[in-house]
């Protein structure tokens, strides 16, 4: 761990440099930093805003779930670092709710990676009650302990993504959805899982404690859109960010609307905040080609350079991609679909002996 510089008088909080203390006194008015003691050692490496600005690199777009995500994981490294500091041992769960390739498993999975924090992604839909043979809290918590290779301090930090929280909720899955989202409220609120040997494939037996773990719920929800009767499409297509219309529209669901649809009440109650994802945009899809750090247009055109190719791609390609994606139902996920196809040719050819220029160019047959 890097050598503190600055610390917050009276605070057990220290920086490594002067730009992540100035950006924690301007979010924090009042607050006094000064020069850290030589002895001291314990650093934060990150601020809130750190965290916001590395995503803003990969991750068009979703502003509200980027600096929710970037607030909660910074106090939840904080606990790892400050395991005695009570002020900030307690978190409580968040919920983002949004349309399938909106982005919030990405925007968590990027924060932690960023964070070097332990994340795993549990579909909820996939889950089975105690006695059941599949896939239930105690198999969730080995593949937890496994991720952790073992490192039970690790383990014990992890940030569980429960994904599908609505597919629990829905009406039409009253009985099940109830049995599997108690035991989820009881390892959410806190309690020690006992794990099978058979779970972890050996001779002893584990407990994992959950108290520390952050947990972060999403789901779509999108019955609850279509009962508030906002004359949304399917897919909840909201109108494009930013438009006059698409800010009236753009309400998203509270969780006054999930108490209204019985989903349970100790779930909820549970819940610090939620925060709604929106369908991208034309727009948005093409600086997500463009501009982002995660482009997979730039993953797929380093596939072919790899190999020493070149790749000229029109930008009339680019423009229908993105109108592509903003008309399919899956978001983000359907632009690798479409480049895939785009690109077939040149990744099977790229790995000859001739050095090859690949030119992408636009078909509109390629976009039906």
């Amino acid at each position: 761990m890097s050598k503190a510089q600055f610390r917050v008088t009276d605070k057990p909080v220290y920086f490594s440099d002067a730009l992540n203390a100035q950006e924690y006194a301007k979010n924090n008015p009042g607050c006094t930093i000064t020069r850290a003691d030589a002895s001291d050692d314990s650093v934060i490496d990150h601020t809130p805003q750190s965290i916001l600005h590395h995503l803003d690199k990969s991750i068009i777009s979703q502003d509200d779930a980027k600096k929710e995500i970037a607030l909660t994981l910074y106090y939840h490294t904080l606990k790892t670092k400050y395991k005695n500091t009570k002020q900030i041992q307690s978190s409580a769960p968040i919920m983002l709710i949004g349309p399938t390739g909106s982005g919030k498993t990405f925007i968590v999975q990027e924060a932690c990676t960023y964070l070097n924090v332990l994340f795993i992604h549990v579909d909820t839909s996939s889950m089975v009650g105690e006695g059941i043979v599949g896939y239930n809290i105690g198999k969730l918590a080995a593949d937890i302990l496994k991720k952790a290779d073992f490192d039970m301090q690790k383990a014990e930090y992890t940030v569980v993504f429960f994904d599908e929280m609505d597919k629990l909720f829905h009406p039409d899955n009253d009985e099940y959805g109830s049995e599997i989202s108690h035991q989820l409220l009881r390892f959410i609120e806190g309690t020690t899982v006992n794990i099978p040997k058979q779970d972890l494939s050996g001779e002893k037996e584990y407990k994992l404690v959950t108290h520390k773990m952050q947990f972060i719920l999403g789901g779509a929800f999108q019955w609850v859109v279509d009962k508030k009767g906002t004359g949304l499409a399917k897919n909840m297509g909201f109108l494009q960010k930013g438009s006059v219309v698409a800010k009236k529209e753009q309400s998203g669901i509270t969780l006054e609307d999930l108490y209204k649809e019985d989903v349970p009440k100790e779930m909820l109650g549970r819940m610090h905040t939620i925060v709604n994802l929106y369908p991208l945009g034309e727009e948005d899809y093409y600086k997500i080609l463009t501009q982002s750090d995660k482009s997979p247009l730039r993953e797929f055109i380093d596939k072919v350079t790899f190999h020493g190719d070149s790749v000229i791609v029109d930008e009339e390609v680019i423009h229908a991609v993105a109108k592509y994606a903003a008309n399919s139902d899956l978001g983000v996920r359907s632009i690798r679909q479409i480049l895939k196809k785009l690109f077939s040719d040149a990744l099977f050819m790229a790995p000859g002996s001739e050095h090859k220029t690949h030119h992408i160019k636009y078909n509109e047959k390629e976009y039906r």
